[in-house]
């Protein structure tokens, strides 16, 4: 991450307005968040291949397509919009856009950071609670 801010900044010249420590937070967040969904996956699937189809199919993709990182959500249709609400990655790409071009404005990460924040407990919790019954 901080070799993509270093490019983005001093080679592209994007600026950024926001806190270093804010970034590092929601970025931690965010990838515990994938983790606890990546072990999800894995513990639910019985193999890696089908592990790796899942996780490409149900968790990669939609992050790419529907995160707000290549397609504009606004411009979406209402109901892919909708499904966005759901996806952890909308909410990391909002706070990074925020903390580069406007700076810590905190309506817009409390709200991102709560998101992060309950995914990650939801699906640490659930590989926790299903991890545990298999081994029983």
């Amino acid at each position: 991450m901080l070799l993509c801010m270093l490019v983005a900044v001093f080679i592209l010249g994007v600026p950024y307005r926001g806190s270093l420590l804010v970034l590092f937070i929601i970025t931690s967040l965010f990838l515990l968040s994938t983790l606890g969904m990546g072990l999800l996956i894995s513990t639910v699937t019985r193999n890696q291949f089908n592990a790796a189809q899942v996780a490409l199919n149900a968790a990669f993709l939609p992050s790419i397509m529907l995160s707000g990182f290549i397609f504009q959500i606004d411009s979406m249709p209402a109901v892919i919009r909708a499904v966005t609400y759901i996806i952890p990655a909308r909410y990391f790409v909002s706070t990074l856009q925020s903390l580069f071009l406007a700076g810590n404005i905190p309506m817009v990460l409390i709200v991102n950071l709560l998101f992060l924040i309950a995914s990650a407990v939801m699906f640490i919790g659930l590989t926790w609670m299903k991890t545990k019954r298999r081994l029983d």
